[in-house]
């Protein structure tokens, strides 16, 4: 194919600059030679050099705007080679200690992931994996923590669904075009992926959104790229990894399991159908994600763990450290009062930190650095202060 003149004369130039930005002996020429022009034309005009010097300073900050430019691309660029280097299997156990009682979908998932990033190249995204279950079982905050574990430098993109009903929600995703409100901002997926290409998307509780929504996802998700309204810019996903969250068909594949669909290939097409059938999703929607995953109901003892580390997240933020008793102290406070058991998951976790959120405000006052969570002869949870 034969060169375009064009772009060969746009390269010698940007390495022509690069040359005399690099080299001292031509910095000083071109200085004595701009002087002189400076001095010459100034004889015939004393408003010549004012007006040099302020088109030279206009044309040093475009310069310095166009550096600028180039090197946060170059420094957003995806380099595939780091990618496949990637060892996700070092952080299993961490991932596991965090969400209770999803060894089995931790494990698969991680090794699809890892499976993922040794293939990773333009045209295709990470990853897109469907994770299924009713509320409180970790989906949202599994898909963060490999957010955390893959791209610590970058926050994950959460994505409400329930804030996408209609569709001109959905249209917000790419970005309005120009002249629209909000357009300056550009889309709520597509900007933070210009802004940076490292992002884990994860797209919460989806069935609550318009069903444009899944055609607005086909070409992405397909050719790990779109077009940005608001800019024109084309967006790049090769370096995303998506989740798609569901409460719709726990039922339906509760059953699948119970009924022994262990092989992956028969697992993944008919938990496809389900979902058809159960969330409204179009078959050829849920063909574009790679995996389907179930996570299903707790055990009263994982419920238990879970509510021991909300708890002790709860309390770090205010910096306290919570020393608490084992998970089966908290499971005999939850079993023993009625109150608790009325509440799931994620409410039992709300509800145990306002009963204990007074005590924050005590230990906070007394300087108290550590306290301990411990089961009351009432059966009630209690916070005491280690002895130091």
């Amino acid at each position: 194919m034969t060169p375009q003149p064009g772009r060969i004369i746009k390269i010698v130039r940007r390495e022509s600059h690069e040359e005399i930005l690099k080299n001292p002996y031509l910095l000083v020429m071109l200085a004595i030679t701009i002087a002189g022009a400076i001095f010459g034309l100034n004889k015939a005009s004393h408003l010549f050099a004012p007006l040099f010097f302020a088109a030279a300073l206009a044309g040093m900050g475009w310069l310095a705007w166009q550096e600028m430019r180039a090197g946060k691309a170059q420094a957003n660029a995806l380099d595939y080679t780091k990618l496949a280097a990637i060892n996700l299997a070092s952080f299993a156990p961490w991932v596991k200690e965090n969400v209770r009682g999803q060894d089995e979908t931790v494990d698969a998932l991680l090794a699809e992931l890892q499976s993922n990033l040794s293939l990773a190249n333009p045209g295709r995204t990470l990853g897109a994996f469907f994770l299924v279950g009713p509320t409180g079982t970790g989906k949202t905050f599994l898909g963060q923590l490999i957010a955390e574990a893959l791209y610590p430098e970058s926050e994950p993109v959460l994505l409400r669904m329930n804030q996408y009903k209609s569709p001109e929600d959905v249209f917000t995703l790419i970005g309005p075009p120009p002249g629209s409100p909000g357009y300056e901002v550009g889309g709520t997926l597509t900007r933070p992926v210009l802004e940076n290409p490292r992002r884990v998307i994860v797209f919460d509780e989806l069935e609550k959104a318009h069903r444009d929504l899944q055609h607005c996802l086909y070409d992405i998700l397909d050719t790990a790229s779109c077009r940005e309204k608001s800019s024109g810019r084309t967006v790049d996903f090769s370096g995303s990894v998506f989740f798609a969250t569901c409460n719709a068909g726990v039922e339906a594949l509760r059953t699948l399991r119970r009924e022994g669909h262990t092989d992956p290939v028969s697992w993944l097409g008919s938990s496809r159908d389900a979902l058809v059938d159960a969330g409204g999703f179009d078959r050829a929607f849920l063909a574009r994600w790679s995996g389907i995953y179930f996570m299903d109901e707790l055990s009263p003892l994982h419920v238990a763990e879970v509510v021991c580390l909300q708890l002790a997240r709860h309390w770090r933020t205010y910096g306290i450290e919570v020393t608490h008793a084992a998970p089966e102290l908290i499971l005999d406070a939850v079993q023993s009062n009625e109150e608790f058991k009325q509440y799931g998951v994620r409410q039992l976790g709300a509800y145990v930190q306002m009963k204990t959120s007074a005590a924050i405000g005590q230990a906070r006052a007394r300087g108290v650095k550590k306290v301990g969570l411990v089961v009351g002869s009432s059966g009630q949870l209690e916070v005491s202060v280690p002895a130091e």
